[in-house]
């Protein structure tokens, strides 16, 4: 009877009520159904995010360069890596937006039986590791020497050209074997084509001694362009050195042994494509577990308190040099400590010849 006393007196109220009822319940429904779709989304695809979320902001000043993460709202877009691999193309940071196609058609996957669901666009999310650790060169005025092992159709160099486009006082170069001779693999020429001369700033690399053909795993090749075209009297520091070669594991690790020592302190060599794939699995379970055991190396004899004893180093010319690793899923990056580089001899510029095949006992022994 009260119900019906209350309709009868003021029966517009009433439906105004009715109406702001079911207006709120569709609010509540919508907010949770739609934090219910992301959080399963990013459950799901723990690495799609938009670019801001992950971007460096960068601001340099004529003595250093602080990074910091921002939200977006203070982004500098032109040291975002995400952003500007995107917009060249790059694979280092082509996994956002394939595995979304991936997620939807398994054609456009390239390893489509993958356990992890990021691992099944086969490209990449580089842009974490580069915006963190190229970020202090992207400063102006900052002299250093930056080294590709792998121009391919240069888009990568592309890429690491604009994000260090603010620093005049880089200089790039890049390395890549299809540019050589071409013709039969087995007089030491390249059959395949030249991929390099695909991208527009190819004649003006190779006559700027920018771009060095050849392959960059044999000693001699690196040795000769390394001494005659990169450590010149003008040159600047030796800073940060890439290898995004052929993705096999002898030529990551040649990469590693030759390089690192002749990285300037406090510089990088990172290595792309620590995967596991067939041709270079054996880098990631054999070369980067025994540098990990050298970071952590004390030695000295046996019977020691509390040390470990007769624990011998696995890789002697790169323990002395090394600061730290840094890992993020298919890619390391190597970090020098102050020691100076200095110029080995050939036996202290390439891979022990048991780097592979004493890894077992170097670890567990």
């Amino acid at each position: 009877m009260k119900v019906k006393s209350a309709l009868s007196a003021n029966p517009r109220k009433f439906a105004l009520g009715r109406i702001l009822s079911y207006i709120f319940s569709g609010f509540i429904f919508v907010t949770i159904w739609d934090f219910y779709q992301n959080h399963k989304s990013n459950q799901v695809y723990d690495y799609i995010a938009p670019p801001q979320d992950s971007a460096v902001s960068v601001k340099s000043t004529a003595t250093s360069v602080v990074s910091t993460t921002t939200t977006g709202q203070d982004l500098d877009l032109d040291l975002d890596f995400r952003a500007i691999g995107e917009k060249i193309g790059t694979d280092k940071v082509g996994g956002y937006s394939n595995i979304l196609h991936c997620a939807n058609d398994e054609n456009r996957c390239i390893h489509p039986k993958a356990e992890r669901d990021v691992c099944r666009s086969g490209l990449h999310f580089y842009d974490t590791i580069y915006n963190r650790w190229l970020a202090p060169y992207a400063a102006e005025n900052n002299p250093m020497q930056f080294l590709e092992i792998g121009f391919y159709q240069g888009k990568g160099f592309e890429t690491y050209s604009a994000f260090l486009s603010h620093n005049k006082g880089a200089e790039l170069h890049s390395m890549e074997i299809s540019c050589i001779e071409p013709g039969p693999q087995d007089e030491g020429k390249w059959p395949w084509g030249n991929f390099a001369k695909k991208h527009r700033w190819y004649q003006d690399l190779l006559d700027k001694d920018r771009l060095h053909c050849g392959d960059a795993s044999d000693y001699d090749f690196l040795h000769n362009k390394w001494t005659t075209k990169m450590k010149r009297k003008d040159a600047p520091p030796l800073k940060v050195v890439i290898d995004d070669g052929a993705h096999i594991h002898s030529q990551m690790a040649a990469s590693l042994f030759y390089w690192f020592p002749r990285i300037e302190p406090g510089g990088i060599l990172v290595v792309e494509d620590v995967e596991p794939i067939s041709q270079g699995n054996k880098f990631r379970t054999h070369i980067v577990p025994q540098v990990m055991k050298d970071l952590h190396w004390c030695g000295g004899p046996s019977g020691q308190k509390t040390l470990i004893g007769n624990d011998p180093l696995c890789f002697p010319t790169i323990q002395p040099l090394l600061q730290g690793i840094h890992c993020e899923m298919h890619i390391c990056v190597f970090v020098r400590n102050n020691v100076p580089a200095h110029e080995p001899d050939k036996a202290g510029s390439i891979t022990p010849s048991d780097a592979f095949e004493n890894a077992q006992k170097c670890l567990f022994g």
